[in-house]
């Protein structure tokens, strides 16, 4: 339904081609490689320290630049028994939830409170579902 909307209100937009940069360029790749070491240290170390709760705490400060390294850090603690699949998906939307709160402010700060004005109804959306799931889905 919502994409629908968005197909609707989306060609009202006007639209501008980014840059094209070579998408096999090794930057990218080394880039993401330390995020994702980052991303795996910090998670682990919060697992060992401060428990479930750590793991949540660095899914949102992960989630709010990228959802790569968090997503594969937590379902390599789940697929070796570390967390609980339950733990792992709670801690992987609670940085979905991040990344679009992020996602929100660039809009607005980049594109102007008109851009923010046509995504925040689908993030809020978004967002909200998610806070239902997390709220009520059984631990």
């Amino acid at each position: 339904m919502l994409s629908l909307i968005a197909l609707v209100v989306g060609p009202k937009l006007a639209r501008q081609m980014p840059e094209q940069k070579n998408p096999t360029e090794l930057g990218g790749a080394i880039l993401f490689g330390g995020i994702f070491a980052v991303v795996l240290f910090a998670t682990a170390a919060a697992r060992e320290h401060l428990g479930i709760r750590g793991i949540y705490a660095v899914s949102v400060l992960s989630g709010l630049t990228d959802m790569d390294a968090i997503t594969l850090s937590v379902t390599g603690l789940a697929h070796e028994g570390k967390v609980t699949a339950t733990e792992a998906w709670r801690a992987v939307l609670a940085a979905s939830m991040a990344n679009i709160v992020f996602k929100a402010g660039i809009a607005a700060v980049l594109g102007g409170w008109r851009l923010f004005l046509h995504v925040a109804i689908f993030f809020a959306i978004a967002c909200g579902a998610g806070a239902v799931l997390l709220a009520f889905w059984p631990a």
